[in-house]
């Protein structure tokens, strides 16, 4: 006759069994959208910024369109204001999150400029305990130069979105919240002065 320890050990070991079955079978599913989804813009991406026959405003303007649809931008800048973001008035978050988006298309439009025949491919895909999956790509630059690029992705809604960039190993999300950490603390703690800042280097790209 079993013990209660044991019929307890047997149920906690069948559902954890099952548990550990069903997420796998979610995440592998996440995995291959996520992987679909990252080809999908990633080729996309390369092709604008290849494209000889636009102008660097048609470009910023496109990359701007791609970057409101498949990047959770609001979620990448409550992340990267980490405490300030609750301290800050519905006004600065508003200016502070389009102030982010323009400076980061200001930022990737001119660090690509100079593309030509590159080539985007997608990798691997691994998943995260959050939930997440981080898809792993490169970029192959002419003459054989590799710019390895992850992707931090989550599906809500069933739709895709981007919430970080993992540049040679570097997150994005990371480096700007440390470097706009200090320049709000420069700033007397508020804000406007990470604004401030953003508004200036946005002049003068």
């Amino acid at each position: 006759m079993m013990t209660s320890r044991k019929i307890f050990s047997m149920k906690t070991f069948i559902f954890t069994f099952f548990f550990l079955a069903l997420t796998h079978t979610s995440y592998a599913t996440d995995c291959e959208k996520a992987k679909t989804f990252m080809s999908d813009m990633g080729t996309k991406v390369i092709a604008l910024l290849t494209n000889p026959s636009i102008s660097n405003q048609e470009r910023a303007d496109e990359f701007r369109i791609i970057l409101e649809k498949d990047f959770n931008l609001k979620a990448i800048g409550k992340f990267v204001l980490g405490r300030y973001w609750k301290q800050a008035t519905p006004e600065e978050k508003k200016s502070f999150l389009n102030l982010f988006k323009e400076t980061t298309v200001a930022t990737y439009a001119s660090r690509f400029k100079d593309y030509t025949s590159e080539k985007f491919e997608v990798l691997s895909c691994q998943c995260e305990a959050d939930g997440g999956v981080i898809v792993s790509s490169r970029i192959v630059r002419p003459g054989g130069q590799i710019i390895p690029i992850s992707w931090k992705i989550f599906e809500k809604n069933d739709e895709m979105r981007v919430y970080d960039v993992i540049l040679e190993g570097i997150s994005m999300g990371i480096t700007q919240r440390s470097e706009f950490a200090s320049v709000i603390q420069t700033g007397g703690g508020k804000l406007e002065a990470l604004n401030a800042a953003l508004a200036k280097k946005l002049d003068h790209s």
